[in-house]
């Protein structure tokens, strides 16, 4: 017995001076992981009565965590030993170490968190984790938090983890964090579920911030960031539902299947009709049965996942996906237009009002026929001789380019450009329609792909709305947002919200034609793109996304994160602590217009420009 806890102990230190993972089982029963030596442990002593799923759980999302029983046997004082050897080790590496234990009290407190400690040296640090808990919010309910100072910290059924002179040898500080059950209906003895994964997020983050202030303030440990501590394995299980999510997207494209296949003769047939009958669409027969995947989608247990920031990823992805499914499931349906709402956002007014004063102040364009234009084969040869550059940083990227009768206009979908066969563009736009899907849409599909998640590739949850308003920053840097391109944009934010607003196909194709003076046929087309499949209203994307990137620059914020995959705005939070922890790679390739030449008109943009200043 004595010789097996010795190798344990070994073993462990051994792995720990190597900088090498530990995650091994103990014989006492209980686990210890340490991603890499950091100069602090979570502990969570199972208590005589049975776990505590909270207390449980909490450990696993720390990068330094113990969870053991200590029921006094010898296996029990095996986990406490290897306790005082890891604290041992690593408060001679970093000159200091820090033991924070965690318990649920039955106690009738004043406060939700009681934070413990018994030297003075360890008071600033409570003080900081009291504070970083007594701010967290969840829903309307603001948990407070209180520190006491006593005798060294311990569950009131167990000793405590080490003794005063091996703390004061150590040059260690313990600190006791006693929790309400808050999280528990009281009636029924079972956890709040929506409730305990807020928690565990936010209360996830208050241990980090003190976790980094005392790194900061006491140790020779160097963090640049408190995320830096977070965790840097991750557990099988985040792998195989990553995968899942990714293949549940890549059996369908939404854009394909909502987009009819018959666009020339429904043309012919509503300029036929005088322009007041509305046409018929037509679609791609559905390749996949949405109810089935929904099953395998709501099967796949995220639960499971220890790690708060990838669990909220997966659900938002599984959640973004059901809604594409309910979009297929309603196709042609009342209902399509309100998932559709749901998945790419309402309309508010401001920016209708913003696209009305658009087409007021940019005329129709004027003498179109004396523009020289670039066709579908020319500006394939663009796309190839684009992609052929960037492939020079990434040569996995590869270079397709397709083109096809069965679409309007162009498209990339899964890193791919497809093209109209009747597609055709003036040539002084072209160069900013190749940086538009090019430079922009498979740029971020291939940087996603360098990630070790496959969401970055397939598109956390909003992301069109940062990605078109990229694309279309990309235009304007490579001189091609022309006021007729700022007016297609506009038009297809008051096309979207007329169609919301219950307004007949023909309603709109008039209003476009007879106020805003479009053509018919360009009339016809964005129309039939917000009418579309029962009501598609991504197209208010374009002009939102632009808008709120303007905003965005104009805060002096850099453009290169935005690249590190099909991302929305609001995710930047979460990419930052996942780069932080080292989870997220930097990207392999920067677009054409991230290059110096362009570095001057990004500047300016940072002078309060609005998209008003951009008329020409």
């Amino acid at each position: 017995m004595a010789s097996d806890k010795s190798t344990l102990i070994e073993r462990v230190i051994k792995r720990l001076q190597e900088n090498k993972p530990i995650h091994v089982k103990l014989p006492c029963g209980g686990v210890l992981n340490i991603d890499n030596p950091v100069p602090f442990l979570l502990v969570y002593r199972i208590p005589p009565h049975g776990e505590d799923q909270f207390t449980l759980q909490l450990g696993k999302t720390e990068a330094s965590y113990i969870i053991l029983k200590d029921s006094g046997s010898d296996l029990a004082r095996t986990g406490r030993q290897l306790i005082g050897s890891i604290t041992g080790e690593l408060a001679d590496r970093f000159s200091a170490f820090m033991l924070l234990e965690v318990w649920v009290t039955d106690r009738e407190l004043e406060k939700d968190f009681t934070i413990h400690f018994s030297r003075e040296g360890a008071r600033n640090i409570a003080e900081t984790l009291e504070s970083e808990l007594d701010a967290i919010r969840i829903g309307r309910s603001r948990l407070r938090a209180g520190i006491q100072e006593g005798d060294l910290p311990s569950p009131p059924y167990y000793k405590p983890l080490l003794t005063k002179k091996q703390a004061k040898q150590a040059e260690s500080i313990l600190i006791g964090l006693e929790i309400k059950p808050i999280y528990i209906n009281p009636e029924t003895g079972k956890s709040y579920p929506l409730f305990l994964r807020e928690l565990r997020k936010a209360f996830g983050n208050a241990l980090r911030k003190t976790f980094f202030e005392f790194v900061r303030l006491q140790t020779s440990h160097s963090a640049a960031h408190f995320q830096m501590l977070g965790k840097t394995v991750i557990e099988d299980i985040v792998w195989d539902i990553d995968k899942e999510l990714a293949s549940y997207s890549d059996l369908f494209s939404l854009l394909f299947l909502v987009t009819p296949v018959n666009l020339d003769d429904a043309w012919k047939e509503f300029k036929k009709n005088e322009f007041r009958k509305a046409p018929v669409f037509h679609y791609r027969p559905m390749p996949i049965d949405p109810e089935l995947i929904k099953r395998k989608l709501y099967n796949l247990p995220i639960e499971k996942i220890s790690d708060p920031t990838i669990a909220f990823l997966f659900r938002d992805k599984r959640k973004e996906i059901d809604r594409m499914l309910n979009m297929l499931s309603e196709r042609e349906k009342p209902d399509f237009m309100h998932s559709s709402l749901q998945l790419f956002g309402r309309v508010d007014e401001q920016l209708v009002e913003v696209a009305k004063a658009l087409l007021v102040a940019t005329p129709p364009p004027s003498e179109e026929s004396k523009k020289e234009y670039v066709g579908a084969k020319a500006f394939a040869n663009m796309a190839r001789s684009e992609l052929a550059y960037l492939q020079e940083q990434f040569p996995g990227m590869k270079r397709e380019v397709r083109i096809r009768e069965d679409i309007e206009g162009i498209l990339v979908s899964k890193g791919i450009l497809w093209i109209s066969n009747t597609f055709k563009v003036s040539k002084d736009r072209a160069p900013g329609l190749i940086q538009h899907e090019v430079g922009t849409h498979i740029v971020t599909h291939y940087n996603g792909k360098a990630q070790p998640f496959r969401l970055f590739y397939t598109g956390v949850p909003g992301y069109e709305q940062l990605q078109e308003g990229l694309a279309v920053l990309a235009e304007y840097l490579m001189d091609g947002l022309t006021n007729k391109r700022l007016r297609t944009l506009a038009s297809r934010v008051i096309a979207v919200h007329q169609m919301v607003q219950g307004h007949s196909f023909v309603d709109t194709c008039s209003l476009l034609r007879e106020k805003h003076r479009f053509s018919p046929e360009s009339a016809f087309k964005t129309t039939m793109r917000a009418y579309r499949g029962g009501g598609l209203t991504k197209d208010a994307v374009y002009l939102k996304g632009f808008l709120n990137l303007l905003e965005y620059i104009g805060q002096g914020k850099d453009l290169e994160p935005l690249l590190i995959g099909k991302i929305q705005e609001d995710y930047l939070s979460i990419v930052e602590e996942l780069v932080h922890r080292k989870l997220l790679k930097p990207i392999p390739i920067r677009p054409r217009y991230l290059e110096k030449a362009f570095r001057g008109k990004i500047d300016e943009l940072k002078k309060d420009i609005t998209i008003f200043n951009m008329i020409r």
